[in-house]
């Protein structure tokens, strides 16, 4: 279930720039968490796109292709490969 979170009121390296938070949990131990600096279409390469999981009892965060970058699609998560 993806949900929208407005960050707006989170302090971040981006002062002053709204941004939007997307959260989809896939299941209790992973989850899909993706920002884009102006409420960008989540078909556009626009979205900082993290995963998290539960690897035994170790929390993981990875990103595509290991990049941080705001480049990626959200609707597109689901089929990039993810590191840290």
């Amino acid at each position: 279930m993806t949900q929208l979170i407005n960050t707006s009121n989170i302090n971040t390296s981006y002062d002053k720039i709204d941004q939007i938070m997307l959260v989809d949990e896939l299941s209790s131990t992973e989850y899909y968490v993706g920002w884009s600096l102006n409420f960008s279409d989540p078909g556009a390469s626009y979205w900082r796109i993290k995963r998290i999981w539960k690897v035994g009892s170790v929390w993981k965060f990875e990103f595509p292709n290991g990049s941080q970058d705001y480049k990626w699609e959200w609707d597109e998560r689901l089929s990039y490969s993810y590191y840290t």
